[in-house]
Formats: C-alpha cells, structure tokens, sequence
C-alpha cells in the first residue's frame, strides 16, 4: 500500500532554526506516510511557494525583521492569508512569544492546528506535535496552553490587520496624518483607532513612542 506523503513548508527567518527542524522532521518514520519538507526565510518567499505547490503543514514563526518591501509583515499576517485562501492547509505556530494577550490575539486571528514555544520545543516535542496534527489537531504545548490560560489584564479587543499595519507603519516613522495612504481610513478613524491601540496597550494620553514601546514588548512589531 502507498504511504500517504505529507508536504511541510517551515518558515523562519534563522536559518540554523529551518535546518534544525528540518533535519528532525525529514527523519521521521511512518507506516502511513512519508514526509517531505521545504523552507522559506521570509513571508513573502513562502507564499509563492504556497501558491505553486500543494502543502499540507506549515510551520510559521510570527516575528520578522521589518523592511519596507515587505508584503507582507508578519507570520501572523501570512497565517491570516493561508486559513483565508488556503483554508486545507494546516498552520503550526512556533513562537518566542509570551505575551498572553498577543498569544490570544493569534489564537483568535489564526485558531492554528499547531500551537508551540520555541523554548519547550525539542525533536521529541515537534515530533508528537506533528503526529497529532495529521491525526486529530489541534496541539498545543504546556507552556502556550498555561499562558493562553492566564489572567490577562489587558483589554481583550482583538487586534486586526488595520492595527498592525499602522503599527508598524509607525514604527517606521510614518506621520499619523499619512497613515491614511496605506490603509483604507479617513484621518478620524485613524486617530480612533489610534487611541483604541493606546487604551488597549494601557498607554492612553501619551505619545507615539509609548504606544509603539508597548507593542514591540507584545510583539507586534
């Protein structure tokens, strides 16, 4: 009888960390299926590949350098856009994170299959993450389950696209008053939103930096 082949797309910007996982992954043994893995170091890349070839596992990390060619900014943004046009495939988070506000903010943006901190992550840790993601997801570690358990003090609004778009247009210096000319939004409902993300991130009154302190301390950018 023919092993099922199951293909995995590992995306993370540390090489060493693609190469790690992949060396662990590709060795796995299965009377059901064979297992074959590609990579990508950035979220661009991985999409294309996405586009051309069918996948049915992806291994994501959520933080990226910021450059301003990027299409897309983050790990989240790309899990966003796999469960909206690529709804068969399975999403595996594996993060630094640990934030539990910005890890509830995932859960609810993404609701990955796979839910992993890099810190508890050992080849016998990916391994029955990966088992149990083919047979019954979803899967989530000890340490991602207790955090997504915990008291959050934070306001729990989810944080969209919109947010994190004029987050990190802000943390590249943008102007409020130009942020209007990357997202769909008069100059009012940017400052809205501005001073939502402010009483969100527990910074209401205070400036741009505060607000922009706040977010990478959560991860955003």
């Amino acid at each position: 009888m023919k092993k099922e082949e199951i293909n995995i797309l590992l995306v993370d910007d540390h090489h060493m960390i693609l190469e790690g996982y992949k060396n662990v992954l590709s060795k796995i043994k299965s009377e059901d299926y064979d297992i074959s893995v590609e990579t990508a170091d950035n979220c661009d890349t991985a999409w294309e590949i996405l586009k051309g070839k069918k996948f049915d596992i992806v291994f994501l990390d959520i933080n990226f350098p910021i450059e301003g060619n990027n299409k897309i900014l983050s790990g989240e943004d790309l899990g966003i856009k796999i469960k909206k046009e690529l709804p068969e495939v399975k999403i595996i988070i594996l993060t630094v994170l640990a934030d539990p506000f910005r890890l509830h903010n995932l859960l609810l943006n993404i609701n990955p299959a796979g839910f992993l901190m890099k810190g508890e992550t050992t080849s016998e840790e990916l391994k029955r993450c990966l088992s149990k993601v083919i047979i019954a997801p979803p899967y989530y570690g000890s340490k991602i389950s207790k955090l997504l358990h915990s008291e959050i003090s934070l306001n729990t609004s989810l944080i969209d696209e919109v947010d994190r778009i004029m987050l990190y247009q802000l943390s590249l210096g943008t102007k409020t008053k130009d942020l209007t000319k990357y997202v769909h939004l008069s100059l009012r409902a940017v400052e809205d939103r501005k001073r939502k993300l402010k009483e969100i991130f527990g910074v209401s009154g205070q400036g741009n930096k505060a607000l922009l302190e706040k977010a990478r301390e959560s991860g955003y950018i």
